[in-house]
């Protein structure tokens, strides 16, 4: 009797651990780092520059979005959006030259950012930059319609804090020049 009394007091407390696991599961209690680390907000200063064939800058916009950290599973999306919608003839209604048909076409910036992550000095999330313009010269074998130009990019990038990263480049389809996108993070609470 005193040996089946002694194995059952072991079995107990070799499932205790377990049985305490089960339990703070089922209350709800974080078990894991990444359900316990608090929220904090960055501020996302991101810079779109223009550059010539020799790497001089000739044309900057600048952008800013406070950003959250997010927790997994929680993918919140932050967005900028800026431009213009663009008239593009798209042809008449009517067989007696009607009145003409127009399709809207947006040009400008659209920043997005989501995923944001931190550790300790650094900063990752998926940023989707895409840029649109009408280019510098607007015909196509002479059918006088415009040429839209576009950059895009899509990627997770991790950027130290507080200090200015470039995170996208590519070459201008214009000129022999680039186009640079440049986010700085800096912490706000």
């Amino acid at each position: 009797m005193k040996k089946i009394a002694v194995v059952v007091l072991l079995l107990t407390v070799a499932m205790m651990p377990v049985c305490l696991r089960a339990q703070d599961a089922s209350q709800g209690t974080p078990t894991s780092p990444d359900q316990t680390s608090p929220q904090h907000f960055y501020r996302l200063n991101l810079v779109v520059k223009e550059l010539d064939e020799t790497g001089k800058v000739i044309n900057t916009r600048g952008y800013f979005m406070t950003v959250a950290t997010t927790k997994p599973g929680h993918n919140e999306t932050q967005m900028i959006k800026t431009g213009s919608r663009i008239p593009v003839l798209a042809g008449s209604s009517g067989p007696n030259g009607g009145p003409a048909e127009f399709q809207y076409i947006d040009l400008g910036m659209n920043l997005a950012v989501r995923d944001v992550r931190e550790t300790s000095d650094t900063l990752s999330f998926t940023l989707v930059a895409e840029i649109s313009s009408i280019a510098r010269q607007t015909e196509v074998a002479g059918m006088g319609e415009p040429v839209i130009r576009q950059n895009s990019w899509n990627s997770m990038v991790a950027i130290p804090i507080g200090k200015p990263t470039v995170v996208g480049s590519s070459d201008d389809l214009d000129s022999k020049g680039k186009m640079e996108v440049e986010v700085t993070a800096t912490r706000v609470d």
